[in-house]
């Protein structure tokens, strides 16, 4: 992490916020003046490692169906990358109302609970999944895609365990 925040400074950028995959992957948020200086990053870091994907966070959302930003949702959260999982689904949650709002928000504080657990923040970790268990009951088995029961049921059993693991939906 250290020689990946040397390379930002040398471009005029910083690193922030590292999440780690179960994988071994580095998650990172990379705050650079421009365009070109977050491409010059880029190239900087590529001897560093091999790069899976990068994304401009200062581009506006398009306005998409919700089908289609719960399909990329569930992608984002299949390949553990909560944070931004979390970001599509804010933004749907932000529209909705009363029982599917609070569903949202319950899938919400689940990839919260990751992102602090790719952190290595445990304990915050389970006490963020404890609130996503209660936000979680009494709705429906799936909700555009993603199965409901199988997420409540693997909360609840990560909340018992006391143990986080990466698991699909």
């Amino acid at each position: 992490m250290s020689a990946v925040r040397a390379v930002a400074r040398s471009v005029g950028a910083e690193a922030h916020n590292p999440k780690w995959t179960s994988y071994g992957a580095l998650e990172l948020d990379i705050f650079s003046p421009s365009k070109a200086d977050f491409a010059l990053f880029l190239a900087a870091a590529h001897p560093l490692a091999r790069l899976e994907f990068a994304k401009d966070l200062n581009a506006a959302p398009l306005h998409r169906p919700k089908a289609e930003l719960l399909a990329e949702a569930r992608e984002l959260f299949n390949s553990e990358r909560y944070w931004e999982c979390h970001e599509v689904l804010e933004g749907l949650w932000r529209t909705k109302k009363g029982e599917e709002k609070r569903l949202l928000q319950g899938m919400i504080l689940v990839c919260a609970a990751f992102v602090h657990h790719q952190k290595g923040n445990e304990e915050v970790a389970l006490s963020v999944l404890k609130r996503a268990a209660s936000q979680l009951e009494n709705h429906a088995t799936s909700h555009g895609g993603f199965d409901v029961a199988l997420l409540r049921r693997n909360v609840l059993s990560m909340v018992d365990e006391r143990r986080l693991r990466v698991f699909r939906v």
